[in-house]
């Protein structure tokens, strides 16, 4: 084949080169971002997040921070009716991620590293505290998962 035969192929190849290395590294950028950082606020008796909308397969950092005089738990959890009876231990068992009481006194703060694997339409999921009084209290705070 001569060079002017060769000449097109050759920039085809290039160029394909080319796009293919740009994806792989657009990939491999966004895969590299690390977790989102969430920062969540408890106190007498509220919570606030800089986040209440999350994603399915995104992994989230969550900073837990313990404004209130009094120690407080973060669950991330199924609203439960006002008629519910469960024990603390099926609380557990139910929450998709916890931090206990005891990791967040008074004045205290700690990390929960969580990725949701399920979408949750609104209503259906809630950071919650459940030590006695505080959720009848309205310490909860609806979140949404989507895809």
């Amino acid at each position: 084949m001569s060079n002017r035969k060769l000449m097109p192929l050759i920039l085809i190849f290039a160029l394909l080169a080319t796009l293919l290395s740009a994806c792989g590294s657009t990939a491999s950028a966004a895969s590299s971002k690390g977790p989102v950082n969430v920062t969540v606020t408890l106190s007498e008796f509220a919570f606030q997040s800089s986040l209440t909308d999350f994603k399915v397969g995104v992994p989230y950092h969550f900073t837990i921070i313990n404004k209130g005089a009094i120690p407080h738990e973060l669950m991330i959890v199924k609203p439960l009716d006002n008629s519910s009876n469960m024990t603390m231990e099926e609380m557990d068992n139910m929450a998709l991620a916890d931090v206990e009481a005891d990791d967040l006194p008074a004045g205290g703060t700690a990390t929960l590293d969580y990725t949701f694997t399920a979408p949750a339409t609104p209503g259906t999921l809630e950071f919650a505290c459940h030590i006695p009084g505080h959720y009848e209290s309205g310490m909860k705070l609806p979140i949404t998962v989507t895809q």
